[in-house]
């Protein structure tokens, strides 16, 4: 069953602790149980001596009871020794709460190690996924999938399952108990319970379905949230809160309308099956009096009947409302298998050749799998090792997605490309990207000290190693300045930071991998045109010994690389150098004459 598959292998690492505190909850029953039968017990010896009549036991297990508490000497040494049942009572409850908190103890050090285990198993399938898939997922639901569902799937592992087994137990050795002692008396008492399962069972999937609508509704919710949050900057600069506010406010209602209706139903669920639940006391109470009454069962069969199938009855309503919640599970589980049934990419296959940099293109086209046709069409250059390419173009060009292919975000579906000579799909992707690395547009910060974000590119870099990557990014002076330096925290994505300072981190990042193929894309639009030479200047030392990969909107950062590709709607418009594409008609020539009107 693909549900029990999911939930073992999520409980990877803490099955172990999780059976043992099944098993403790059965010694609890049993000693519960017990505890409870001796009441029977004490009141047969009660009634045998009021009667001044021998205590003889009604049943086998009265007379195992007896032999257990007397240590084999019999019913005529209990009555002659009354005070064994009130110690053999404290025994058995003390028993019986040692194994209570020793549950209690257990439920919690497992109920911590599952949702360890679960939130790492998600977070690694996540981690592993390829780059495509977070294109066409929302953040806002892969968190609530990662939050709410997995705690969901926790507590039904904890509460209703430990419920489910405590109640098995429970109503199978108390069911057993009645059963030897007086069949009828047991049948009547029981008589309510199958319909209450078939209510519960006809129930559960409009539950399912109420839970599935509400759990959906929040994770929208959610990604609204999330979504807000990222874009503050833009709402605030477009003066759109109260729009924001609005857009929110619908799905709220929406989230409340959901979830209104989902607890009406459960609650109509759980507050019915309370019919079933006095149904059956009454029964017991009212048949048991009767036998009572005709001489059929004893005044001790009476006490422990009823005080059996209280113990019973309450566990089996609480496994009905299991079963409704089973639904919310169910829905959890299916919005985890989402995940977890998507093929993992592949990123240990694969040759590892040393790399050097020669970069070949030939006729290499490239599609978006939700796209029509190919984006990119018919690429084709060639880039020895240690030179630089400039990759110029028009917004939708193209130019970043020509990047992504050679860190294998992405695969072309036609040509090929080579690297050092060697078939770029048949590198391994781990090696690839430990060797072509890219400084984005809009780099990402992690919530940590400046040093550490920089250490990201090279984990065994040395001081002096960062510090020589930010005076090449030239941000040195500007760590520097702050008060605690390198060990600066930079908030979340870097939120303490400006623009062009995350950029040059991301760049000194970047550098200290060093990395035998560098790609800059557009990775100096937020600084001014004086620190992009400045930094240009600086990266020149580098490049000599990095194939340099350039893609800028500016002419004076990709006048002096050795070869520049211009795009147009994914197609090679001009390849050559700057003197070469500025000496004929066309759209670098187009752009040089613009910006340097801009600059004029």
């Amino acid at each position: 069953m693909k549900f029990l598959r999911t939930v073992w292998g999520l409980m990877k690492g803490s099955r172990g602790l999780y059976l043992f505190s099944m098993l403790i909850q059965v010694l609890m029953v049993g000693s519960t149980i017990f505890t409870s039968f001796l009441s029977k017990v004490l009141t047969d010896a009660l009634t045998a001596t009021g009667n001044g009549a021998p205590f003889v036991p009604d049943s086998i297990l009265e007379d195992w009871a007896t032999e257990i508490i007397t240590f084999g000497k019999g019913p005529e040494f209990l009555l002659a020794n009354m005070w064994i049942l009130p110690i053999a009572l404290l025994v058995s409850g003390v028993l019986a709460a040692f194994f209570s908190m020793s549950r209690v103890y257990v439920r919690v050090k497992a109920s911590a190690s599952i949702n360890k285990h679960m939130q790492m198993e998600l977070f690694t399938h996540l981690e592993r996924l390829p780059y495509p898939f977070y294109k066409n997922h929302k953040p806002g639901d892969l968190l609530q999938t990662c939050t709410r569902d997995l705690d969901v799937l926790r507590r039904f592992l904890m509460m209703e399952v430990g419920n489910i087994n405590y109640t098995i137990w429970m109503v199978g050795i108390c069911f057993a108990v009645l059963l030897s002692i007086n069949v009828n008396y047991t049948l009547v008492c029981l008589t309510p319970f199958p319909f209450m399962f078939v209510y519960s069972f006809l129930l559960i999937k409009k539950v399912r379905r109420l839970y599935r609508e509400n759990d959906d509704s929040e994770g929208k919710m959610t990604d609204k949230i999330s979504e807000n949050l990222n874009a503050v900057r833009v709402v605030k600069a477009y003066h759109a809160e109260m729009m924001e506010i609005e857009a929110f406010e619908k799905r709220l209602s929406d989230y409340r309308v959901t979830f209104v209706r989902w607890r009406k139903f459960s609650s109509f669920f759980f507050g019915s099956t309370d019919i079933f639940v006095f149904g059956a006391k009454a029964l017991s109470l009212i048949y048991g009096v009767y036998l009572l009454y005709t001489g059929q069962i004893s005044g001790g069969t009476l006490v422990v009947g009823i005080s059996f199938v209280n113990m019973m009855v309450w566990p089996i309503r609480g496994v009905a409302m299991n079963l409704s919640n089973l639904g919310q599970v169910l829905a959890s589980v299916d919005r985890i298998n989402l995940i977890l049934d998507l093929e993992l990419e592949d990123i240990d296959s694969g040759a590892t050749p040393e790399i050097r940099g020669n970069l070949h293109f030939d006729h290499v086209s490239f599609g978006y799998p939700d796209g029509q046709g190919y984006f990119l069409q018919d690429i084709s250059f060639d880039l020895p090792a240690g030179k630089t390419l400039a990759i110029m173009g028009k917004t939708g060009s193209g130019k970043s997605t020509l990047t992504g292919l050679l860190t294998r975000l992405y695969d072309y579906q036609e040509g090929s490309i080579t690297l050092d000579g060697v078939e770029l799909k048949d590198i391994q992707k781990r090696h690839l990207r430990h060797n072509v690395v890219p400084v984005l547009q809009d780099p990402f910060l992690f919530s940590k000290s400046i040093e550490a974000n920089i250490l990201l590119g090279g984990g065994k870099a040395v001081k002096e190693e960062i510090e020589e990557a930010a005076r090449i990014a030239s941000i040195d002076q500007t760590i520097q300045s702050f008060p605690k330096g390198y060990e600066t925290p930079v908030g979340e994505k870097g939120v303490t930071l400006s623009g062009g300072q995350k950029q040059r981190v991301a760049i000194a990042r970047t550098i200290v991998s060093k990395p035998p193929v560098l790609i800059f894309d557009d990775s100096l639009s937020a600084v001014d045109t004086k620190t992009d030479l400045e930094i240009r200047s600086k990266l020149r030392a580098l490049e000599k010994k990095a194939t340099t990969i350039l893609v800028t909107h500016r002419v004076m950062s990709a006048k002096d690389a050795d070869l520049i590709l211009v795009l147009d709607r994914g197609k090679v418009a001009e390849l050559g150098t700057h003197e070469e594409l500025i000496a004929k008609p066309g759209l670098y020539q187009e752009i040089c004459r613009i910006q340097s009107m801009i600059e004029s």
